[in-house]
C-alpha cells in the first residue's frame, strides 16, 4: 500500500538484516522512521540509525510510555508514544470538551478553544492574544468563520483556533478555564 501512495522506494524485510540495510543504502537517508509494532525493534533501529549509520533525523514509534526515554537515549529525535496519544485524546474528549489540541510538535501547538460565557476572554480582542505571542488562525462564531488576522472582539461560545509556542497555548487554555 505504501508504494502506491507515495513516491518512494520501499524495501520490505527484517530491519535487523545488514544486507537489507546495505541494499537499501540506509546510510544515505535524511530521515529514518522506526514504526514497526515492536518497541524493541524500533529502539534497536534508532540506535543503529544514529550511532552506526549517522542518519540525521530519526523518528521512533513506541507503544509503551516507559520506552519514551529509552528511545531518546537510543538516538531518536522525535518519539511518538501511542499510549500517551491515546490517553491525551481520551482526556481531551471526555474531561475537556471545550478545547482540543489539533497539533503538538517540537514545542509548537495549534488548539481550538471554545470561549465559555464566564471567561475573561469574553469582550477581549484578538489583538490581546497576539500580544501574548499567539497567532489567531480563525474565529468560528456560529457557522461563520472570521479571519484570524483581523481584529475581533470575542463573544461567548466563539471557537478560537490559536497557534504558537506550546507553553503559551497551554497557558491561554488555563486562563480561559480558570
Amino acid at each position: 500500500r505504501l508504494v502506491k501512495s507515495i513516491d518512494a522506494v520501499v524495501y520490505c524485510g527484517d530491519v535487523k538484516s545488514a544486507r537489507l540495510l546495505r541494499d537499501a543504502e540506509v546510510e544515505k537517508a535524511d530521515i529514518l522512521f522506526a514504526v514497526t509494532g515492536s518497541d524493541s525493534v524500533n529502539l534497536w533501529a534508532a540506535s543503529v540509525a544514529k550511532a552506526k549509520l549517522g542518519i540525521p533525523k530519526v523518528v521512533v514509534r513506541v507503544n509503551q510510555r516507559e520506552n519514551v526515554e529509552k528511545a531518546r537515549s537510543a538516538g531518536a529525535d522525535v518519539v511518538v508514544c501511542l499510549e500517551e496519544l491515546a490517553a491525551e485524546r481520551l482526556i481531551e474528549a471526555v474531561v475537556q470538551p471545550d478545547y482540543r489540541f489539533l497539533l503538538r510538535r517540537e514545542g509548537f501547538a495549534v488548539a481550538a478553544v471554545r470561549v465559555p460565557p464566564d471567561s475573561k476572554l469574553v469582550g477581549a480582542s484578538t489583538s490581546t492574544l497576539r500580544e501574548k505571542g499567539l497567532s489567531v488562525v480563525a474565529v468560528l462564531r456560529g457557522s461563520t468563520w472570521l479571519a484570524g488576522h483581523e481584529d475581533h472582539v470575542f463573544e461567548s461560545d466563539d471557537e478560537v483556533v490559536v497557534a504558537g509556542p506550546e507553553e503559551k497555548v497551554s497557558k491561554l487554555i488555563e486562563e480561559v478555564f480558570e
